[in-house]
This record gives structure tokens, C-alpha cells and sequence, in this order.
């Protein structure tokens, strides 16, 4: 983690601890079938980032193990490949050396033989 997240989280923290202190007021909650009459706000706002915090948590954890698991899979791809290539080249070193040089001679240039043009 940078330092520019470990300081923007710090600095997020404290924000919800000024806005939890200076919120007190009790008020009545209903989620779903859930019902409170009495929750101090600052109490819904520290459950609701922890909440957000979780989630974070888990999707970041979600996408890590995905990511490790292509890796994994394309380390194995380029092993295969790597044997397959060692495969390959200990076939081809008699074939190789057995044919003549690729490397045409072009003629010179400047040449002391008259053309035929001419």
C-alpha cells in the first residue's frame, strides 16, 4: 500500500470519527424486518463504513485469488511452451548444421567488366 492510501484512509477515519461524535442524536431504524427505535447516528455511520469497509475487503480479496489464478495458469501455459521449444531445438541442431549458408553474394557495384548495354 502507498503512502498516499495509508494517508487518505487515515484521513477518511478521522472524518467519520469528527462526524460520529458531533452526531449523537438517537434515531429509529428500519431495514427490511429489522427494526430499532434508538440508534445513536454515529453508531449507523461507523456500522455503515465498517459495512463498506468489509465489502471492499472482500471483493479486493475476490479479485486477487482471480488474478493468482490466471497467473498460475499462464506460468503453466509457458512452461509447456518452454519444453516444447527445448523439444524442438535438441531436433534441430543436425538439421542446422547440415545446410549450406543462407547468405547470397550480391555483385559489386563498381565492376571493370563493360555492360552489355552498352
Amino acid at each position: 500500500m502507498t503512502q498516499v492510501n495509508v494517508f487518505l484512509a487515515l484521513a477518511f477515519s478521522i472524518v467519520i470519527a469528527i462526524f460520529a461524535v458531533q452526531n449523537t442524536t438517537p434515531v429509529a431504524v428500519t431495514f427490511l424486518t429489522f427494526r430499532a427505535d434508538t440508534v445513536a447516528v454515529s453508531v449507523l455511520v461507523l456500522i455503515s463504513a465498517a459495512l463498506g469497509a468489509a465489502v471492499m475487503l472482500l471483493l479486493g480479496a475476490a479479485r486477487e485469488i482471480s488474478l493468482r489464478w490466471r497467473h498460475r495458469a499462464v506460468a503453466q501455459q509457458l512452461k509447456v511452451a518452454q519444453a516444447r521449444v527445448s523439444e524442438l531445438e535438441a531436433a534441430q541442431p543436425s538439421a542446422v548444421s547440415s545446410q549450406p549458408s543462407a547468405v547470397a553474394k550480391e555483385p559489386s557495384a563498381v565492376s571493370s567488366e563493360p555492360s552489355p548495354d552498352r
